[in-house]
């Protein structure tokens, strides 16, 4: 066992016990990690708002082996989730990718570079931009890191560089990514999408995390949802329950 310390964002949070809750953290050092905080239930709990959901706080804790849960000791706040005062939606897209980042990480396996991605996130969401894009953003980047991301550039059954000689382009869910007219036939659940909404997704993934946002018109909004939908389905082998609430960024 070990005392560890590190910035981190409360992704979820659960009651262990009268007085205690059991917190999954996304710590920038070691990864997604789930503690039990004792005594965080009290009215006077030594932790305060620290472990509100999503809320960016500076954590210690004890590091245990195997499947043990961790022990949180100590969890001060740096930054809370405050988009609830500005609507449902950015609230809901929060909640949203830190449910994302549950369903896709595994414990303690740090992923450079994956709770700067949550953090600006909830930072733009927090300063009303727009959601929509926002969230696009993050999906597509937190596949990329993770080594998920399907590709855009190549059909992935014989490689070659994919160029528009039809007005749309299927993309193989199954296969991770865009498929050319010849390999079609080889491949399962094949969606097609405009050249619009393909040019978006190239974009957005291209798009480094402190650029400008990648606007999105209101005519690929729906269908690269309807594509984020089937790409994250098929990787976390469920719908997540959080995106029944985000049928408003395909407007």
């Amino acid at each position: 066992m070990s005392l560890e310390k590190s910035d981190a964002i409360v992704l979820r949070s659960v009651e262990w016990s009268e007085t205690s809750l059991v917190v999954t953290l996304l710590t920038r050092s070691f990864g997604k990690i789930s503690a039990i905080a004792r005594g965080a239930r009290r009215l006077k709990s030594p932790f305060e708002s620290a472990l509100d959901l999503l809320s960016n706080s500076s954590v210690v804790f004890l590091m245990k082996s195997g499947d043990t849960l961790d022990l949180l000791t100590e969890a001060k706040l740096q930054r809370r989730f405050k988009s609830s005062q500005i609507g449902l939606l950015p609230l809901y897209c929060g909640y949203y990718a830190a449910d994302l980042i549950s369903a896709l990480t595994e414990h303690h396996q740090p992923i450079p570079g994956l709770m700067e991605l949550l953090d600006q996130t909830l930072i733009e969401l927090d300063a009303g931009q727009c959601p929509a894009s926002v969230t696009l953003r993050f999906e597509l980047h937190t596949i990329k890191q993770l080594g998920l991301m399907p590709s855009l550039d190549h059909c992935i059954g014989c490689g070659e560089p994919m160029t528009m000689t039809k007005p749309s382009v299927s993309f193989a869910v199954l296969g991770g990514g865009v498929v050319c007219s010849r390999c079609v036939p080889m491949q399962n659940r094949v969606l097609r999408i405009q050249e619009e909404s393909w040019q978006t997704l190239k974009s957005v993934m291209e798009t480094e995390l402190h650029q400008p946002l990648v606007p999105l018109g209101r005519t690929v909004r729906s269908e690269v949802r309807w594509v984020m939908e089937h790409v994250i389905g098929h990787l976390t082998d469920r719908r997540l329950r959080l995106m029944d609430y985000l049928e408003e960024l395909k407007r």
